[in-house]
């Protein structure tokens, strides 16, 4: 088999140790190409993978787009091993339903950012962000800091995929009720870990405290949080971002977080990095962070393990895991 990896040479010490990079090896021909990237023209691309009669690709974040056109220049290409987790700018659908397998990290870095999301929810609560400013900028002490608990609240899971369900076995200790909303996953999902289904995302917004967001970006859900749904917040309330920064409406949060009414904490942004001049920044109510939500580097080496496992089990002419079909292609990043 002709493996082609196309992994920029930042990513490869965390994703690839030698014991994996050695197994990746014995499955057959490697091909390292860490020179291609997202601005490697559709003709180049193609060529490179005709030259090199590539039947399996593992690609990473900076990848290349697999055209349709592509695709049927390259009959010989049969898996598409995509190292993380967003697939839309990597693979286009066509490809997907004309056959080509294609998989991603799955639930693998779930705990990862899940981890991630805890840790942003305390730290909003705590109002990490107000005693920083006032301890570095004011140097002062307390200020006006009115710091909350997690214990016994009330959280709201806006998508309740593999990180939201991880993030609730997370919440246990702290007795949280936890509601969700998500109109693709089974009742008997939210039933097993205990979690309440609400029939809209304004009943969440208005039901809960803390809200949570782990929706997919597509164009549905673009803006999806928006200035009506914002309002439904209570006073004091929370809303977490480790998702993707254009699922919410960002001039109708900042007006409402300049009002004082509500917190956040944000991961992502519209526009990454975050503009200087944005406004977000020096609001004390806003934690920001520069999408570090996870997985940390440190679990890099759990996604190419699994990647190397599923070059493995194709290799072996077994099932990949987490195979990435048109329907989910529809409603996921």
């Amino acid at each position: 088999m002709n493996i082609h990896v196309i992994l920029q040479e930042k990513y490869f010490p965390g994703i690839f140790d030698d014991k994996t990079k050695a197994k990746l090896e014995s499955l057959g021909n490697v091909i390292y190409r860490p020179d291609l990237n997202e601005h490697t023209s559709e003709p180049e691309y193609s060529a490179v993978l005709k030259q090199s009669n590539a039947e399996i690709v593992m690609t990473c974040w900076g990848a290349p787009l697999l055209t349709d056109k592509i695709y049927k220049e390259n009959p010989q290409l049969k898996y598409l091993c995509h190292i993380a987790g967003e697939v839309r700018p990597y693979v286009e659908p066509e490809v997907i339903k004309a056959g080509l397998i294609v998989s991603n990290w799955g639930n693998v870095i779930a705990k990862s950012v899940a981890e991630g999301t805890l840790m942003m929810i305390l730290s909003a609560l705590r109002r990490t962000t107000y005693c920083q400013m006032e301890m570095h900028n004011r140097k002062g002490w307390t200020g006006n800091m009115k710091p909350e608990g997690l214990l016994y609240q009330r959280v709201g899971l806006f998508g309740f995929g593999a990180i939201a369900q991880k993030l609730v076995t997370f919440l246990k200790p702290f007795d949280c009720k936890i509601f969700a909303y998500d109109p693709y996953i089974p009742d008997e999902i939210l039933k097993e870990l205990n979690v309440t289904r609400l029939s809209s995302a304004e009943d969440l917004f208005r039901t809960c405290r803390i809200i949570s967001i782990h929706a997919a970006r597509t164009s549905e859900t673009y803006h999806i949080i928006d200035k009506n749904l914002l309002s439904k917040l209570e006073p004091g309330a929370i809303i977490i971002n480790t998702a993707r920064g254009n699922l919410i409406d960002t001039n109708a949060l900042i007006a409402e977080l300049k009002t004082g009414r509500i917190h956040a904490a944000l991961d992502v942004f519209e526009e990454e990095p975050l503009s200087k001049n944005s406004e977000l920044r020096g609001l004390e109510n806003c934690m920001l962070m520069s999408h570090l939500a996870g997985p940390t580097p440190d679990r890099w080496v759990d996604m190419g393990n699994l990647a190397v496992e599923n070059i493995e089990n194709f290799v072996n002419g077994r099932d990949v895991l987490f195979r990435i079909t048109p329907d989910k292609y529809s409603y996921m990043t």
